[in-house]
C-alpha cells in the first residue's frame, strides 16, 4: 500500500470589495460572525482576521453583543416579574379587606 499525499491548494483569494462587504455585514447589519462566514462560504477565522485588520476586535464585539442581549433579556424579565408582584400585592390587599369585612359581620 502506498501513501497518497494530499495536494495542498492555495487558499482562495478574495478581493477587497468582497472583504469590505463581509465586514459591513458584521459591523453595519450586526449579523453574527458565524452566520456571515457561513452565508459567504468562508472560514470564520478568515473573517475574524479581516475584522482585526480593519481595526475591530471580533471576539470582544461578539462578546459585547451577547452581553447586551443578556442584559436586555434580564431587564425584560425583571419588568415582567415586577408586574406579577404588583398584581399579587393587589390580590393580597383585596383578600385582607375581604377578611376584615367578613369578620366584622
Amino acid at each position: 500500500m502506498s501513501k497518497q499525499t494530499a495536494k495542498r491548494t492555495a487558499p482562495p483569494h478574495y478581493d477587497d470589495a468582497f472583504k469590505k462587504g463581509a465586514i459591513q455585514m458584521v459591523t453595519e447589519q450586526k449579523l453574527p460572525i458565524k452566520q456571515v462566514a457561513a452565508e459567504l462560504g468562508i472560514c470564520i477565522d478568515t473573517l475574524r482576521s479581516w475584522l482585526r485588520k480593519s481595526g475591530l476586535n471580533p471576539v470582544s464585539e461578539n462578546h459585547n453583543n451577547n452581553i447586551s442581549k443578556k442584559i436586555h433579556d434580564l431587564e425584560t424579565q425583571i419588568r415582567d416579574l415586577n408586574k406579577k408582584l404588583a398584581h399579587k400585592d393587589e390580590v393580597i390587599d383585596t383578600l385582607k379587606k375581604s377578611i376584615g369585612i367578613i369578620s366584622n359581620h
